[in-house]
């Protein structure tokens, strides 16, 4: 089996999670509770191209943000696009964690309209969680915080650095009280070109592994800068998490097409998550979840597609179900072929 464990530039993908809708018909494991999933899809280039392969890196998780890695699922995938059927399941494990650094760097929307999709400000909290969650798993990981949608820190243009990257939580918590809306408009993709660029200046890209934190509901008003955040992401091996509410998630019945694919793409394009949440509360398991990931163990479900295999740059979509005995779940997975 490949070792999955390649360059950055080697690894196409996009990771998304069907929170809440996944099991409401058929979870009625132990704890009763709706079961997520969060799906990841890692790709080899030289693998794909020769026999059809590529992975899925799997994350099963409750509501309160708990992970069930090491349960026993069976696992089934099936092909939407480019054209409709199954892919072979190959082989399945459970990966152990990766023993590299973590920095993540959080980047809230807060934009005036934050103050009707967020209006208790959970948002906040949500960070904390995952700051708490990610620091909690390894000491010398590090966080910082971040926002847009007001008057920038000198040095940005268009973000507010509230805590720079450090390991210590107090620090982080110290500026809880500033994530508030602010009186701009929404710019997510300078923004998110900035704290990667930002990161470059600071730390050692080769010692951690880097993920952008990025919680925002709307559209972005400065679309020209986003395929240079593309590109930088790309250079510095940059994976975002972008979680979309309200009108940018793709559940419940506020949804905005446009938000949601705007939104997603920051992960399909980095090899990141996005995750869909209908109200703040949800939040907070959500964040946890993400938290999680870098430094815990990974179910690795490795896959064939059929023949012919998709030509370079098309999408490559479907969806997975993993079954155990605390229910099923079932969430969409894309790459574009390399």
């Amino acid at each position: 089996m490949l070792s999955y464990r390649c360059a950055a530039n080697a690894l196409v993908g996009a990771m998304t999670a069907a929170v809440l809708q996944a099991c409401q018909r058929d979870c009625c494991g132990p704890d009763n509770g709706a079961l997520s999933l969060f799906v990841g899809a890692r790709v080899d280039s030289a693998a794909f191209r020769s026999r059809g392969e590529f992975a899925l890196e799997l994350v099963p998780a409750d509501q309160t943000g708990q992970t069930f890695i090491t349960d026993v699922w069976t696992i089934s995938s099936t092909l939407v696009s480019p054209i409709a059927g199954r892919v072979a399941l190959t082989s399945q494990r459970v990966e152990p964690p990766d023993t590299q650094l973590t920095v993540a760097a959080i980047d809230i929307d807060d934009s005036p309209s934050m103050g009707h999709s967020d209006p208790q400000g959970v948002r906040a909290g949500a960070a904390q969680l995952f700051w708490q969650t990610l620091l909690g798993a390894e000491a010398r990981n590090q966080c910082a915080l971040l926002d847009f949608g007001g008057p920038p820190t000198p040095g940005f243009n268009q973000t507010r650095l509230l805590s720079s990257y450090t390991s210590a939580g107090s620090q982080l918590d110290s500026q809880l009280a500033s994530i508030q809306p602010l009186t701009g408009r929404t710019p997510m993709y300078q923004s998110a070109l900035e704290v990667v660029q930002w990161t470059d200046t600071i730390l050692t890209p080769a010692r951690y592994g880097r993920y952008v934190v990025i919680l925002t509901d709307g559209m972005p008003s400065d679309t020209a800068y986003r395929d240079a955040l593309f590109a930088a992401a790309s250079a510095s091996a940059v994976r975002f998490f972008a979680v979309g509410l309200g009108p940018a998630s793709d559940q419940g019945s506020k949804t905005d097409p446009g938000a949601v694919a705007v939104v997603r793409e920051l992960a399909t394009r980095t090899g990141g998550i996005y995750v869909g949440v209908t109200s703040a509360a949800q939040l907070l398991p959500a964040l946890q979840s993400l938290a999680s990931e870098p430094t815990s163990e990974k179910l690795l479900a490795v896959f064939n597609v059929p023949a012919p295999v998709p030509a370079r740059g098309q999408v490559v979509s479907g969806r997975v179900t993993v079954t155990g005995t605390r229910g099923a779940a079932t969430a969409n997975w894309a790459f574009v072929a390399p």
